[in-house]
């Protein structure tokens, strides 16, 4: 399922846009996406008016942007200082940032889910050749192997390039 931003405002009237904020998640989650809603429960355990805890859960705002599909802003034509910061991340970043009351109105329920095998690529295999190599034996006895070939599904390959993406810079070790 796609992962969806939801950007709406936190500050200012706190009670009615923590309330806003979840039910703009219920509808992403009634049209068939994963909304990432991080001022609905950081703001359980984290104060919104302490500065320090404040920009912190900003920054974890901001790397939540990072992992999603897209952003859906419920009030892009007027938003808050936090709404224009996640935006602009998400622009510089490509990744799309849609008016949220106009991609709710716009997705048939559970559109996601129905299209998901649909839009996944039909993809073959990629074969590793790895060069031969000489190993050393527990009895120091010298053993030759040939070249190794290591068969990848299709699937194995996106999964990583899936990984690499929403986490860069990570790396990822297979095998033991």
């Amino acid at each position: 399922m796609k992962k969806v931003y939801i950007c709406s405002p936190c500050r200012g009237d706190y009670e009615n846009n923590i309330q806003r904020a979840k039910e703009y998640s219920r509808a992403a989650v009634e049209k068939g996406v994963i909304p990432v809603t991080p001022h609905i429960y950081l703001t359980q355990f984290m104060d919104d008016n302490v500065p320090e805890e404040r920009e912190l859960a900003l920054k974890i705002g901001s790397e939540l942007v990072l992992g999603c599909s897209e952003l859906w802003a419920f009030g892009i034509d007027h938003p808050s200082a936090g709404m224009a910061a996640e935006i602009e991340l998400a622009k510089a970043h490509g990744i799309p940032v849609r008016n949220g009351f106009e991609a709710i109105s716009e997705l048939k329920p559970d559109e996601e889910l129905e299209n998901s095998e649909e839009d996944k690529p039909d993809i073959g295999s990629v074969t590793l050749h790895l060069p031969a190599f000489r190993a050393m034996a527990v009895c120091n006895q010298h053993l030759d192997h040939g070249p190794i070939s290591i068969e990848l599904d299709g699937s194995v390959i996106l999964e990583l390039a899936d990984r690499l993406i929403s986490d860069p810079g990570v790396h990822i070790e297979i095998g033991g």
